[in-house]
């Protein structure tokens, strides 16, 4: 917590006196620094849900959190009772699920950016029940999918824990969630109502319970692809997002119910309310982050091996076991070698795990992995080196199934690091969904050529998943929006990118102050691009000007000279699209894809305006 910002003693006193007022007084609105207007609210006082606000979820399927509810519409299930929203997870057999709950939101009926948030509610509790109160982008496309587009937790609480509830940000690729959470100093949050409330700001959250802050963030951060830059503070949090209530039953974080979860189980709303503030928010805070300071990583062993105790000599040391998704078992060694006797298999390959932590493995090396094994029965495993959460668990080796016998038998397979250097990346054998026992031993991971920590050539720039090799051709990201775009001009010209704040506005605008009208005069461009002889290229691009222009478009080499163009369009006031087919007879290590600024027929230099520049490979 960092501490409570720009909050008046006047504003914590109508916080103060909510928590402590009747269910009728507590409606009163409430006002601080922001003035803060109502905009948006039901109070649950109609004899149905109001069509008009909000949606029903349907349906099975886990929600990715191997959830057991199915999400219904039925009455039985969520309704308006005595003023207030009832949503009531209850145990019955429901199309091949187990239990029904439901899920309402106000997607494309109630979305907003930024305002004050408030709930007052009194929740379920018990072993393997979740209500959670959220929020979710209403348009994902902007910042990709989860969760580089962004998740708001304002209210989760996990049942057997009834006292506490938590507010959390999801973000970032890889994923990432920070937050913290708010105990009551007695009794429970199913015991009466309680006031939940967000405040979103641009670059800073503020979560309350009963008026009371409990947690302040400021600090947080995207990308859609890991080849890319960071999006610009405050991405992802700076459009639109809806309101979401639900009550899942079971999942990966509370568990699930057992013989002491008594049901049904009801989330009680008796009021939402919205608000904007009618003096503005201010501008974003400018937030520079600082370029992630590659460590050194732990050293491997003499022997070049990054594993320690890789003949288990030390007994556990280094490693560790761990039972997940219903997998159960333990670890123990046995005459120098680790013999994993598994009870259950559990329902997911990782249910049963064996990993070691701290490998350092570096962007563009090769590495090699090798193990011995045996089963009890032949099975399979799945091996892996690979990232913790804040890496999205990544798999930098991919994920290595490997059928493994009854003798003890030597298994290896290679792989390079594509990803960026990882200092605290991990060995995991995986050995869930079989319940023959294991025995391993001789583990190890070596470095194939080169040396530890030595520098490498950077590696040639790889497309993202689309295909596309050029970075950030949407002017999104980085400090300024501009990141991995470079401007050359001659000693006559002069020119500079910028690039618009307002999320459906995002070009690159390239303004021209002097201009020599030479060809190469002004040249925008992207370098350290790798083409191959034989094959064609697509360069588009969407573009317009600020009067009737050329636009010229080149492959230039890693001096500055043109290999292939020029090839001109004639850009309009109005944006269209352009496509360019660039046949290539050779390859060519370090390109630059660029835009040349030139036009000898006006008398002026009109702006250039570009937007989703790609550069692919024509298949």
């Amino acid at each position: 917590m960092k501490g409570l910002y720009r909050i008046s003693s006047l504003v914590l006193m109508v916080f103060f006196m909510a928590g402590c007022m009747s269910d009728s007084d507590s409606k009163v609105e409430q006002a601080d620094e922001f003035n803060w207007q109502l905009v948006w609210q039901d109070d649950f006082e109609s004899p149905d849900i109001d069509g008009e606000k909000w949606n029903f979820v349907e349906g099975a399927g886990g929600y990715g959190n191997n959830e057991l509810q199915n999400y219904t519409s039925r009455t039985e299930n969520v309704r308006i009772e005595d003023g207030s929203l009832i949503i009531e997870a209850r145990k019955e057999n429901y199309k091949s699920s187990p239990y029904t709950s439901a899920k309402v939101t106000t997607a494309g009926k109630g979305e907003w950016t930024y305002g004050r948030y408030e709930f007052r509610a009194k929740l379920p509790a018990g072993q393997g029940i979740w209500p959670a109160i959220w929020m979710m982008p209403a348009d994902v496309d902007v910042y990709g999918g989860w969760p580089s587009c962004g998740e708001i937790d304002i209210m989760e609480l996990v049942g057997h824990e009834a006292d506490t509830v938590h507010g959390t940000l999801h973000y970032g690729m890889p994923w990432k969630y920070t937050g913290s959470s708010f105990v009551l100093e007695k009794g429970s949050f199913q015991e009466d109502f309680h006031i939940f409330a967000l405040e979103w700001l641009p670059g800073e959250m503020r979560w309350y319970v009963d008026g009371q802050l409990f947690l302040v963030q400021d600090d947080w951060y995207s990308q859609k692809n890991n080849r890319e830059a960071e999006y610009t503070f405050n991405a992802p949090f700076d459009r639109d997002f809806y309101i979401q209530l639900n009550v899942a039953v079971g999942g990966n974080w509370p568990g699930y119910p057992d013989d002491s979860t008594v049901f049904p189980q009801k989330m009680v709303v008796d009021w939402i309310r919205v608000y904007e503030s009618a003096e503005g928010y201010g501008k974003v805070p400018v937030k520079l982050r600082k370029e992630e300071t590659i460590q050194s990583g732990r050293a491997p062993q003499k022997n070049g091996n990054y594993v320690y105790n890789d003949l288990f000599d030390s007994v556990m040391d280094y490693w560790e076991f761990g039972n997940y998704e219903g997998g159960s078992g333990k670890a123990s060694v046995v005459d120098g070698e680790m013999n994993i006797a598994i009870d259950v298999a559990g329902d997911q390959i990782w249910a049963n795990q064996l990993i070691q932590n701290d490998m350092f493995i570096e962007e563009g090396k090769s590495y090699s992995v090798s193990f011995k094994g045996a089963a009890e029965t032949p099975r399979k495993i799945m091996i892996k080196i690979g990232g913790l959460g804040d890496r999205g668990w990544a798999a930098y080796s991919g994920e290595q199934y490997i059928q493994i016998d009854s003798e003890m038998k030597t298994y290896t397979f290679d792989f390079t690091m594509e990803e960026k250097t990882d200092a605290h990346a991990r060995y995991e054998f995986n050995m869930g969904l079989g319940d023959a026992d294991i025995r391993i031993d001789n583990a190890s991971l070596f470095l194939i050529g080169g040396e530890v920590g030595e520098i490498n050539e950077i590696p040639s720039r790889k497309a993202l998943n689309d295909g596309n090799l050029i970075y950030n051709g949407t002017f999104d990201q980085g400090n300024n929006r501009t990141e991995f775009w470079v401007i050359d001009s001659d000693s006559e010209s002069d020119a500079f990118l910028s690039v618009s704040p307002e999320i459906y506005k995002r070009e690159g605008h390239l303004s021209i102050l002097d201009s020599s009208k030479m060809e190469k005069g002004i040249v925008l461009y992207q370098q350290g691009i790798s083409i191959d002889a034989n094959e064609s290229y697509m360069l588009s691009f969407d573009a317009y000007a600020r009067g009737n222009r050329k636009l010229s478009a080149a492959l230039l080499d890693n001096g500055g000279e043109i290999l292939y163009g020029p090839v001109d369009v004639d850009l309009t006031v109005e944006s269209e699209h352009y496509s360019i087919t660039f046949p290539v007879d050779r390859d060519f290590r370090d390109i630059r894809v660029a835009f040349l600024v030139a036009d000898s027929d006006v008398k002026r230099d009109p702006d250039v305006i570009l937007d989703n520049v790609s550069f692919v490979e024509v298949k």
